[in-house]
């Protein structure tokens, strides 16, 4: 039996302009994703969890789609060096009304698994599933894989040129859910379309953003607390100028950050729904998250 197990994450600023080349900053949540292996005799592979229905897939004819795609695929990914059938079972600790990188914690637990069960080295895995979420997804800057696979807080930028460094471990987290989502490609899509004819200007405006999300990595690295969080306060005006932070949005974040000892709120991921995240004390109606120190585990 094998269990690997990654976390949820966190987006702390750069949505939308990490897609563009700049950096973010994302952070690895202790709410984790496990995935466990059991070979098998025959060609089956059997995919339970708490929130699917049980699948049976015969190992030739595997296809990335479905409640279980992510794990179909990373297994696909690596048909050749497979023997026999599995069971693979999820179970998750993350928070579903929340969108915490549930995706991106099943691929980097789904990899680990599967390349341990083939004897295959670890390493390469942010790479593997950085191609599985684009094949099914289309678009993702891959961020949220990083934050899975390595754990901590992280300055990341996407691939060709992939960077990933550790940062120090911010202030208090905590998240509110505005009750909604959009999912992230609709998002991008609805962006996309906004920027047809006004191509300059939005590259003015992504620029300014990669500027505030560097602004706030400086000011991690030196543990200036108080810069950072006037980075993600300038970074949400921004966000607001994209046009992905809605009325919902915008009154959670007005109300949170004239809580007391708030040092800033914004929108957590793509916008037009999901969360809101505050940094410092949290605000009524805010769940704090904890900070994951481990990401991608392997589990003896």
């Amino acid at each position: 039996m094998i269990r690997a197990s990654a976390p949820g994450s966190v987006m702390i600023t750069g949505e939308h302009a990490v897609v563009y080349g700049s950096r973010a900053i994302v952070v690895a949540i202790e709410q984790r994703l496990t995935v466990t292996l059991r070979p098998r005799t025959d060609q089956l592979v059997r995919l339970s969890s708490e929130i699917a229905e049980t699948q049976m897939v015969d190992l030739d004819q595997l296809q990335a789609v479905g409640p279980y795609k992510f794990v179909l695929a990373a297994i696909a990914m690596h048909r050749d060096a497979i023997d026999t059938g599995m069971d693979i079972s999820i179970s998750s600790e993350i928070d579903p009304t929340l969108g915490l990188g549930s995706s991106a914690a099943v691929t980097i637990a789904a990899l680990g698994a599967v390349l341990t069960f083939t004897g295959q080295p670890l390493n390469g895995i942010h790479s593997k599933a950085y191609q599985i979420i684009q094949d099914i997804q289309g678009r993702g800057s891959g961020a949220d894989l990083a934050a899975s696979l390595q754990g901590g807080m992280l300055a990341y930028r996407a691939p060709p040129n992939p960077e990933m460094v550790a940062l120090p471990h911010p202030p208090t987290i905590s998240l509110r859910y505005c009750g909604y989502k959009t999912p992230t490609s609709v998002v991008l899509q609805k962006v996309a379309e906004r920027m047809i004819g006004r191509e300059a200007e939005f590259d003015e405006l992504y620029a300014v953003m990669g500027g505030l999300a560097d602004h706030a990595i400086s000011a991690a690295k030196d543990r200036d607390w108080e810069a950072f969080a006037d980075a993600l306060t300038n970074y949400q005006t921004r966000m607001e100028d994209l046009g992905v932070s809605d009325e919902t949005l915008n009154q959670i974040i007005t109300s949170a950050r004239q809580a007391e000892g708030v040092m800033a709120a914004k929108i957590s991921g793509s916008g037009l729904g999901d969360c809101v995240l505050a940094i410092g004390a949290p605000p009524d109606g805010f769940t704090p998250v904890t900070l994951a120190s481990e990401g991608l585990i392997i589990h003896d």
